[in-house]
């Protein structure tokens, strides 16, 4: 049992690391796709990477919550009904499942329902989350640490602010392809570069969520 919880850990932890990291690759790769200095071959082939990595944190963002409640079970911090971690399981598996296919079959059905179900699995996220978080300063069988609240937040936060991103970062990539079809020019330099500042903010408030979820789990935590 002990070996499996040290497995845990570093899994849950592993998850973290792999999310903020490959995020910030992510992001230097939308900044560097606005340098007009460069060839639109080379500004394409940035963001395409780009958009590659960023594959790894949402995944990671789709098991960070089962496998932190398969943390709490196991430090026995609060019970967690078999019936609530199988189901829990459940839809983050299902979430990476629908994710990868379509991120492995582009322009297909598969594709179609991961972009129709990831808002709604991002928000289930976000409720379930703060709603648990809620639970463990108000009820009386659930009640909790606070650090383990502040982290629950920051989880639920996270699924919040990665809808309006998306939504945010769709134009953006709408107007690059016109540039990379139609040549650049200042108009559309500019507009492209004034789609992806709310973008960048949503990254950066994710990123601080983040910082804010690990610190809560490893500083105050057990």
């Amino acid at each position: 049992m002990m070996l499996e919880h040290k497995i845990l850990v570093f899994f849950h932890i592993s998850l973290w690391v792999f999310w903020l990291g490959t995020d910030l690759g992510v992001f230097l790769a939308a900044k560097m796709s606005e340098n007009s200095s460069l060839s639109i071959e080379t500004r394409s082939s940035v963001l395409r990477l780009g958009m590659v990595l960023d594959r790894l944190p949402r995944t990671c963002n789709a098991l960070i919550f089962p496998s932190g409640l398969q943390l709490i079970a196991s430090l026995e911090i609060i019970r967690v009904p078999a019936w609530a971690l199988a189901l829990v399981w459940i839809l983050g598996l299902a979430w990476v499942l629908i994710m990868w296919r379509g991120f492995l079959n582009p322009g297909t059905a598969a594709e179609k329902l991961f972009e129709k179900t990831n808002t709604p699995f991002s928000l289930l996220l976000c409720v379930g989350a703060l709603a648990f978080a809620a639970a463990t300063q108000t009820v009386a069988a659930l009640e909790a640490p606070l650090w383990l609240a502040a982290k629950l937040v920051a989880v639920g936060l996270i699924g919040f602010a990665v809808v309006p991103l998306d939504r945010g970062f769709a134009p953006a990539t709408a107007t690059f392809a016109t540039i990379a079809q139609s040549g650049s020019t200042a108009e559309l330099e500019q507009k492209y570069h004034a789609q992806l500042q709310p973008v960048y903010g949503w990254v950066l408030f994710i990123y601080a969520m983040t910082i804010v979820a690990a610190f809560s789990g490893t500083v105050f935590g057990p």
